[in-house]
C-alpha cells in the first residue's frame, strides 16, 4: 500500500533513534508509538505479515507534519513521507480515528476542519475590484484568527497596493492533503482555486496562512497542477514593501518579546528574515529562542488540535516554556495556527502577539 519512496523512507526510519529528541510530540507524551522510528516500525512490521490496525492508524495522526524530525536527518530521510501514505491508507481501509473523520465531515461541509461555517474574509472588505495580485488568507485565519486578515488588508491599501479578496476562499487543498494524503479527491478540491486564480489572470498571490502557501509553492507541482501565478508569503511581501519606502513603521515600545518561528515558515519555505526585518523596522528589540529558524519547536497544528487536544496542550506547553527561558513575556507570532494555539493556552503572566496587528499600529494603518 505504500509507494516505493514511501518504503524506501520507512526502511530507513525504523532502525534510527536520532530524531527521538527533535519530534514536539513524542518528547512530551514519552510514548515511543508518537515517534518517527516507531511509525517506521509498525508499517515495517505490516510489510512482514501484520495486520495493519485502528490503532496503527490512530497513531499516524499523532504527529503534526513538521519536519523537524526531516530537518534534523543527517541522511537526508523524511518520515513525513511514509506518515501521509499511512493515513491514505487508513482512509482506504476505514480505520481514520473517529475524531479525524468528523474534520473530514467538516471539510466537505464548511471547508475548514472546525465545524462551523468559515470565517467571511476580512480583506474583502478592502480589496479593488480589479487587480493582478490576489490576497488568500486561507480558513484557519478566516475563522480562528480574522484580526490578523484586517490588519493584513489595511496594510496592503496603506502601501497603495490593490489587490483582490474573495469574501468566500476556494479551499487549497492543504488541510485535505494533510488528513488524507496527496490523492485525487485532495487534487480535485483545488481546480475551483485554479479556475478562478486563471480566470481573473492573478499574476501573485500574497497567502497570510504558510500551511496554505507550502501547499500551492510545493505540491501544487508535484501533484501536476499549475497556480499560473507566484506564490509570495504574506510576511515577504510586506518586509519588500518596508524596503521599497512604501510602508514606514514607527517604533514600537515593546520589551521582553521574542519571535516564533512556524515550522511550515522556517522548514517547508526556508523563510526565517522576513519576519525579522519587520521587527526590525518597527524598533522591537527581541530575543531569541534557543530553538529558533530551522531548529524550530512546532507547538501544534490545527489538525491535531482538534482530534487530540491534550497532546498538543503539552506541546504548546513546551513552547511556552522556550519563551520563559529565553526570559520573554510576550510572544510575537505571523502564523495563524501558531499564534491561536499559543494564545488558547498562553499561561498567566504572558502575552501574545501577532506580527501583523502591530506593523498595522506601527504603519497607523
Amino acid at each position: 500500500m505504500l509507494s516505493e519512496n514511501a518504503i524506501k523512507n520507512r526502511a530507513a526510519c525504523r532502525r534510527c533513534w536520532m530524531c527521538r529528541h527533535l519530534c514536539p510530540i513524542g518528547l512530551k507524551t514519552g510514548r515511543e508509538n508518537t515517534t518517527p522510528r516507531a511509525k517506521g516500525l509498525m508499517l515495517d512490521l505490516v510489510d512482514k505479515g501484520r495486520e495493519y490496525s485502528p490503532s496503527m492508524a490512530a497513531d499516524m495522526y499523532e504527529c503534526f507534519l513538521c519536519g523537524a524530525c526531516a530537518s534534523g536527518c543527517e541522511t537526508g530521510f523524511d518520515s513525513r513521507i511514509f506518515i501521509r501514505e499511512a493515513r491514505t491508507w487508513a482512509v482506504a481501509e476505514n480505520m481514520v480515528p473517529v475524531a479525524v473523520t468528523a474534520l473530514l465531515d467538516s471539510l466537505k461541509k464548511y471547508g475548514n476542519i472546525f465545524g462551523v461555517p468559515t470565517g467571511k474574509n476580512t480583506a474583502a472588505a478592502y480589496a479593488a475590484d480589479k487587480a493582478d495580485i490576489l490576497f488568500y488568507a486561507g480558513p484557519t485565519a478566516t475563522t480562528k484568527t480574522p484580526e490578523m486578515v484586517t490588519a493584513a488588508a489595511k496594510l496592503l491599501v496603506k502601501a497603495g497596493v490593490p489587490f483582490i479578496a474573495w469574501e468566500n476562499e476556494p479551499v487549497s487543498g492543504a488541510e485535505l492533503a494533510d488528513i488524507v494524503g496527496h490523492v485525487d479527491e485532495t487534487v480535485e478540491s483545488v481546480k475551483p482555486l485554479l479556475e478562478k486564480i486563471k480566470a481573473l489572470a492573478i499574476k501573485k498571490v500574497v497567502v497570510l496562512d504558510p500551511y496554505q502557501a507550502k501547499v500551492m509553492r510545493h505540491d501544487y507541482p508535484e501533484w501536476g497542477l499549475e497556480l499560473g501565478a507566484e506564490v509570495v508569503t504574506a510576511t515577504a511581501f510586506l518586509a519588500e514593501l518596508v524596503l521599497q519606502g512604501k510602508l514606514s513603521p514607527t517604533p514600537l515600545k515593546i520589551k521582553n518579546a521574542t519571535y516564533h518561528d512556524t515550522s511550515r515558515l522556517a522548514r517547508d519555505l526556508d523563510e526565517t528574515q522576513p519576519a525579522r526585518d519587520l521587527l526590525a523596522a518597527m524598533g522591537i528589540d527581541f530575543k531569541e529562542m534557543f530553538l529558533n529558524l530551522q531548529r524550530t519547536r512546532c507547538p501544534g497544528d490545527e489538525i491535531t488540535a482538534a482530534h487530540s487536544p491534550a497532546i498538543v496542550e503539552l506541546t504548546v506547553g513546551a513552547r511556552w516554556d522556550d519563551v520563559e527561558r529565553c526570559g520573554a513575556t510576550t510572544l510575537i507570532a505571523a502564523c495563524p495556527t501558531s499564534f491561536h494555539l499559543m494564545d488558547v493556552y498562553r499561561p498567566e503572566g504572558k502575552v501574545t502577539a501577532n506580527l501583523y496587528e502591530l506593523m498595522a499600529e506601527a504603519c497607523g494603518a
